[in-house]
């Protein structure tokens, strides 16, 4: 077996999305792939049945076929897709394997979601203010409709853009057209369309009642509320009609109808953006419970890799006799699917997790969930697993000082796998299981690590230390396969990733414990975790240890050289260096850092916890790397680090990716995710020899 190298990103195959038939035996799901040739990603849907005997491609026109959804008679799957005229409904048949466009919109596509009588689909389509759907011309050939959405974003592009709204950016689609959500009913054999909302209403999400007389759904009515953040949830009647609000008062995601129609589930924070949890209420409006307030962790997917191409929000999924909801869930490392009870006396139980990482699933609604999956050896698969009592795991609430205890192998056991994903390609190359560990940090709180021994390792040898730090700072290193680090243990490194406060899957408390205190205590659990594992691993070097981080990451990494002389080299990405000016750039402030720092974002507050304050002290050899199409952290963030450092004669570089957005991890063009990863490899391995 050889080591892994960077180019087998164009070897790996990411599944996502898998959506189970209405009578359960069959699978359909996404796989995503980079292509080298062309520089960019080709995602198709593939079929399965549930006792893993049959798999078969379903799609091959087009790069981006998406959102699958069932039609009621298991006979059809509808899904969105760029095969032709930019992104549009397509429907196809199983009966005889044939495909069709349904649609014909000029603007682009949201979710789809079929009406429970199979005629017709409910979907979002983007408008403009103070207008209706559009749709392209009739009579002229592809290549022209083509052309004519092409000349549509040209011409928006170069044109002046008058700006009066608080947020008209997102990153990775740059600056926002006027244009917003809406729920349109279409026709699923004339195309026909019939618009249900007016432009009050910026829709998020949607979906359907049961019997098909409603459609609940979450927008912002407010000019200057950032849609990151979530909306509040109207219900309207299916054949047009009054929209009638059923809770405003925090933003709601995920929506569900139970099976029965008569209960809406939903995730909230109840007043806080981070920590999420389950909600249920009357489907016509009424008193808001919580189902998950013995239950310790977030309710999302906040996991941290470099192997995820999509990321697919999973909503609550309802049992056939509508008495539980089952929901994903962070919890030490892991994300797990776990079963709330609409009964006061039953408690939230696991009932499929482990030393796995869940990203999305499907529920029959009885005993049997179908996930995609990684693992800390594994980049992804996807598995049917039947789960009983015997199985149920309770989660219980724990202080942050209390012991962690060692995270369970993966349960239930025994799954039936679906897909062949990179099994030809992990028999080639060798993967180095990440070894947990956990550890006392300031104020006795205990904090989990990992460590990647270096991949050839000789017994009596030392090696040098590479530290990564997450984004967030609410995500969460987990068990997953991530390439990144992989190739540094090929390359002869320890690599070592924590999960300090402020993390995910570790209680409210921990989460929320790093808002207004960033660069405090949680600088600390990081280098806390550095002498731990130098402690514990007698191989590394604790003389030679490097560091890298993305995002917040790249915050700490700043703000880390600047207060310390520890690291012999240090690579910062997609970073923070000034909270002034981040406040007025990023696309997800100033709410963000308003909640982030506990509404204290006066100036001199900003400023003082900014690493570009300190950058007089940096000493050590620093590259900059950064999207320049990142709205997230913009670019002149690291521009200011950058400039400071090399006006003092100090080492440091600065390497810009054209192209690409925050985002640039997961979902940047392969050969600037190439060119990363080997510029980091480089970085700290010429530096190793200085």
């Amino acid at each position: 077996m050889r080591s892994v190298i960077s180019e087998d990103l164009y070897q790996f195959e990411l599944p996502s999305n898998p959506i189970l038939s209405p009578n359960g035996k069959q699978v359909v799901y996404e796989k995503t792939i980079a292509r080298e040739t062309t520089n960019d990603y080709e995602t198709h849907l593939w079929l399965s049945d549930v006792d893993g005997k049959t798999e078969r491609v379903l799609t091959t026109l087009g790069t981006r076929n998406l959102n699958a959804v069932w039609a009621p008679d298991g006979k059809t799957i509808a899904y969105l897709s760029n095969q032709s005229c930019g992104t549009q409904l397509w429907m196809h048949s199983l009966d005889d394997d044939e495909a069709r466009m349904v649609t014909r919109f000029r603007s682009s596509m949201g979710s789809i979601i079929f009406a429970p009588d199979g005629k017709s689909i409910f979907a979002t389509v983007s408008v403009k203010r103070q207008g209706h759907v559009e749709v392209l011309e009739e009579n002229h050939s592809v290549s022209e409709l083509e052309q004519q959405i092409a000349s549509d974003y040209v011409t928006w592009k170069n044109s002046p853009k008058r700006i009066n709204e608080l947020h008209y950016k997102l990153d990775g689609t740059g600056l926002q057209k006027e244009l917003y959500m809406t729920i349109v009913e279409i026709d699923i054999n004339s195309g026909s369309y019939e618009q249900l909302i007016d432009e009050k209403y910026a829709v998020l999400e949607h979906t359907v009642s049961p019997d098909g007389k409603k459609i609940a759904f979450t927008a912002i009515t407010t000019k200057d509320a950032n849609p990151l953040f979530a909306g509040e949830l109207y219900t309207v009647p299916t054949i047009g009609g009054d929209v009638e609000m059923l809770y405003s008062r925090f933003p709601v995601s995920g929506l569900t109808y139970s099976t029965d129609g008569k209960w809406i589930s939903f995730f909230s924070g109840n007043g806080d953006v981070i920590h999420k949890q389950l909600f249920v209420m009357s489907s016509e409006g009424g008193e808001v419970n919580c189902l998950s307030e013995q239950y310790p962790d977030t309710l999302a997917d906040l996991s941290y890799t470099d192997m995820r191409y999509i990321r697919t929000p999973a909503k609550p999924q309802w049992s056939k006799d509508n008495q539980f909801i089952y929901a994903l869930s962070t919890h030490q490392g892991t994300n797990e699917v776990v079963r709330f009870s609409l009964a006061k006396d039953c408690s939230p139980t696991t009932v499929v997790g482990g030393k796995r990482t869940i990203f999305h699933f499907t529920f029959d609604g009885e005993d049997t969930i179908v996930a995609a999956y990684s693992s800390g050896n594994h980049p992804g698969k996807v598995a049917a697993i039947r789960f009983s009592e015997e199985d149920y795991v309770a989660r219980k609430l724990r202080k942050p000082t209390d012991e962690l205890p060692i995270v369970e192998e993966a349960f239930p056991i025994e799954e039936i796998r679906l897909d062949t994903c990179n099994e030809e390609l992990l028999t080639k190359i060798v993967v180095v299981e990440p070894e947990e560990f956990s550890y006392s940090s300031v104020d006795g709180w205990k904090i989990q690590g990992f460590l990647l021994k270096p991949a050839n390792r000789t017994p009596g040898e030392k090696y040098p230390l590479f530290l990564d730090i997450h984004g967030g700072p609410h995500s969460m290193h987990a068990f997953t396969y991530f390439l990144q680090m992989q190739l540094l243990s090929a390359q002869g490194f320890a690599v070592m990733y924590t999960n300090p406060r402020g993390s995910s899957g570790f209680g409210e408390e921990f989460t929320k414990s790093v808002q207004g205190d960033y660069g405090g205590k949680d600088m600390q659990d990081i280098l806390n975790g550095v002498d731990e594992v130098i402690k514990r691993y007698d191989f590394i070097d604790g003389t030679r240890v490097a560091v890298n981080g993305l995002s917040y990451g790249g915050f700490m990494t700043n703000w880390l050289i600047a207060h310390t002389d520890r690291f012999y080299a240090a690579v910062s990405e997609g970073c923070i260096s000034n909270w002034v000016s981040m406040y007025g750039t990023s696309d997800i402030c100033p709410g963000f850092l308003d909640n982030e720092f506990a509404g204290q974002t006066e100036m001199e507050t900003l400023w003082k916890l900014s690493p570009l304050a300190y950058v007089d002290n940096v000493q050590t050899p620093l590259l900059l790397m950064h999207a320049e199409e990142d709205l997230r952290c913009p670019i002149e963030q690291a521009e200011q680090f950058y400039s400071h450092i090399k006006r003092q004669g100090k080492e440091v570089e600065f390497l810009r990716f054209p192209n690409s957005s925050h985002s640039m991890l997961q979902n940047g063009q392969p050969k600037n995710r190439i060119t990363r990863i080997d510029a980091i490899k480089q970085w700290v391995s010429e530096h190793l020899e200085k």
